[in-house]
This record gives C-alpha cells, sequence and structure tokens, in this order.
C-alpha cells in the first residue's frame, strides 16, 4: 500500500523498561497527581510537623513516588499471577488514579479472575504490614524517612481495602463477576451486577463525604471527586460491555460465520465454480452459495472470493481467470478458531483489526467466514 506513513501516535508516557518481563509505562497523567500531592499534602504535613520545614514538601513528592512504586508492585501481581494462570501479559500503565494492567487475548474462568484480581490488593495489604512492623521498631519522629514510611503504610492499607471493595472497575468487583458468573454461567451478568454495585459504592462515598462533613478538608475532597468519578465511569464502561456480551451468550465464531468451501488457490475462477455447484449438490433447495476460502497447500489461506469481482469476469475468460485473481486476500493472523466465543472472540477480533476472519475448526479444516461487520451488528442489536 503506497501513500504518505500516518502520523506517528502520540506516546502514553515514559517508558520504564520491563521488569520481569512485563512492559512498565509512566503515564503523562501521574505527574498531575504527583504535583496534586506536593500541593495538598505539604501543607498538612507542616501542620503535624511544624519542625520539618521546607523538607515537607520534600516528603510529599516522595510520597507520591512511593506511592507510584506501590501501584507498580501491585500491578505486577496482577501480570505475574495471570501469567500463571498463562494470560499473555502486555504491559502496565501507572496512571492518574493508580495503573492498569493490559492483557493479551484471555480466555479464563471465574478461578483465575477472581485470584488475578485478589493478588493486586494482597501485595498492598502485605505491604502495610511490613510498614507498620518497621514503625513500630522504630523512634517516632519527624524525620524525612520516618514520615514517609507512615503515609505509604496507611497509604497502601487504604488501596489494599478499598480494593477489595465488591464493585467493578475495583479489583474486588471482578470477584463479584467471578462468582455470579461461576454461579449463573454467564459472565455478562456477573459483569452487570458487578458494576452496578461500583456504582453503589460511588454514590455511597459521596454521601458518606457529604454527611461527615469531610467535604471541607480539601485533600479529602480532592481524592474523593476523582475516585468518584474513576468508580463511576468505569461502572458505566462494564454496564456497556456487559450488554455486548450478553448478545454474544452462547455464540462462537464458528455459529456467526458463514458457511465456507475451501479450495485450492492454483484453481481457475471456472474450476471454483464447479466446486461450489458440487458442493450444492444433493443439499437441500435454497441452501446459501458457500463462501469460498482460497488455500495454499503450503501457505495456507490466502483470501476469500470477492463476490463482485468474480461475478463481473465473462463465461469465456472463466477458464483462464485464477482464483487468486478475484479474492480478497487474508492477513494470515486473520484466522480464528471456531470454538472461540464470547468475550474470548470479542478479544480477539479488537487486538487485531480484519474486514473478515477465516473461521477453522480444531484441526485446522476452513469452516466459515466471519465478517467483522456482521459481528458488529449482531453486538449493536
Amino acid at each position: 500500500m503506497s501513500g504518505p506513513a500516518p502520523a506517528a501516535p502520540r506516546s502514553p508516557g515514559i517508558p520504564l523498561g520491563r521488569i520481569g518481563g512485563v512492559a512498565v509505562t509512566l503515564s503523562w497523567s501521574w505527574f498531575v497527581i504527583a504535583a496534586v500531592t506536593v500541593l495538598l499534602y505539604t501543607p498538612v504535613l507542616l501542620r503535624a510537623y511544624p519542625g520539618m520545614g521546607a523538607l515537607a514538601y520534600a516528603a510529599a513528592l516522595g510520597f507520591a513516588v512511593t506511592l507510584a512504586l506501590s501501584v507498580l508492585l501491585h500491578e505486577l501481581a496482577h501480570a505475574w499471577t495471570g501469567r500463571a494462570f498463562g494470560w499473555p501479559t502486555g504491559r502496565i500503565v501507572l496512571t492518574l488514579l493508580g495503573g492498569h494492567t493490559h492483557f493479551g487475548e484471555v480466555r479464563t474462568t471465574p478461578l483465575a479472575s477472581a485470584v488475578v484480581s485478589l493478588a493486586g490488593p494482597a501485595v498492598n495489604l502485605a505491604l502495610a504490614a511490613a510498614g507498620w512492623a518497621l514503625l513500630r521498631a522504630a523512634d517516632p519522629g519527624p524525620g524525612l524517612g520516618w514520615v514517609l514510611l507512615d503515609l505509604t503504610t496507611w497509604a497502601n492499607l487504604i488501596v489494599g481495602v478499598f480494593n477489595v471493595l465488591p464493585g467493578l472497575p475495583l479489583d474486588g468487583g471482578r470477584v463479584v463477576e467471578a462468582l455470579v458468573w461461576a454461579a449463573t454461567g454467564r459472565e455478562s451478568r456477573g459483569t452487570a451486577v458487578a458494576a452496578w454495585t461500583g456504582r453503589a459504592l460511588a454514590a455511597g462515598l459521596l454521601v458518606w463525604v457529604a454527611a461527615t462533613g469531610a467535604w471541607r478538608h480539601a485533600p479529602t475532597l480532592v481524592v474523593t471527586v476523582l475516585v468518584t468519578v474513576f468508580m463511576w465511569q468505569g461502572a458505566t464502561a462494564s454496564l456497556r460491555q456487559a450488554a455486548v456480551l450478553s448478545r454474544l451468550h452462547g455464540l462462537t465464531a464458528g455459529s456467526l460465520a458463514r458457511t465456507a468451501l475451501a479450495v485450492d488457490a492454483r484453481a481457475s475462477l471456472a474450476e471454483t465454480d464447479r466446486r461450489v455447484l458440487d458442493w450444492l449438490e444433493g443439499r437441500a433447495p435454497g441452501t446459501a452459495v458457500p463462501q469460498v476460502v482460497a488455500v495454499d497447500p503450503d501457505r495456507g489461506v490466502v483470501g476469500v472470493l470477492a463476490a463482485a469481482a468474480a461475478d463481473a469476469v465473462p463465461g469465456p475468460r472463466r477458464g483462464e481467470t485464477p482464483l487468486t485473481a478475484v479474492v480478497h486476500g487474508v492477513d494470515a493472523d486473520a484466522v480464528l478458531a471456531a470454538e472461540l466465543g464470547e468475550e474470548a472472540l470479542l478479544r480477539a477480533v479488537a487486538a487485531r483489526p480484519h474486514p473478515r476472519w477465516v473461521v477453522t475448526a480444531a484441526d485446522g479444516a476452513v469452516v466459515g467466514v466471519l465478517e467483522t461487520a456482521a459481528l458488529e451488528r449482531r453486538l449493536t442489536g
């Protein structure tokens, strides 16, 4: 394909390299929360420890850094636990409100989903316990190290407890999702239940801040607003996802695909016509003409017949026209297993955008062609 190169996408942040085989990126939005932390917590520290002076600024910035490191360990726990279940780990992005682990195409179970979700908060609670033990052993005082340890310990305790609350997009919400999924056999139902509990938690947080007067404390108000918006938006996105998944319940790539007939890529268009007629012979009247997939013995799937282009070739020339001259090319990765279904199917299609997919059986035989546009129509109802 010729033409000018597309503009490079904007970088999501600063690459920090790979840790334990997982790529880590520091989002630009983290610097926003770091600045907010310094501005809001420095006055708090000065009131709590008047003797710190300018060190209060360093303590506030150090707290933002140690909190980011705690979040990184939280996300690494997700990534490494997911790897133990065979999940392909892509990257970790540390963002404005914490972090997120991006997994590749995942075919999971309720148990694996729950265990991977709980791994992150477990690390935070372990860090809080270790910090608490060190604080008890150390002499309290306004020193920079002691203040940083105190702040980080409490932050890990809060992050650990908060994340196990039973609502999406929190890790505890994934556990609720897994429990409902296991009980009903429907992942979409689990997602919907956990999303509604996430919305309820977000609303309850606002009620608590209003009822207790905590909104008068600027840091508490800012954090509450950010967390509430994050939870509400995450729960809403999960509800949309549940609605999409419900339309695919029980469906697979094989059941959604149009029946296909594999034809040797070296065949002519006239030979292809005969193969299609032979396939239709003996079948019930009104049987739809199958999609034709050109297959090369060495290269595998080559393309899918373009009906309009094939119909435009006149009869006398069909014998000398190769099948490959009238096909839509198919990339090597535009192949789906027939049993792939529901969320795993959506993730596979979203990860590698192609206009059409060749669907194959367990033995590699071509069984159908799935048009992305047809799948989108199914998802939108």
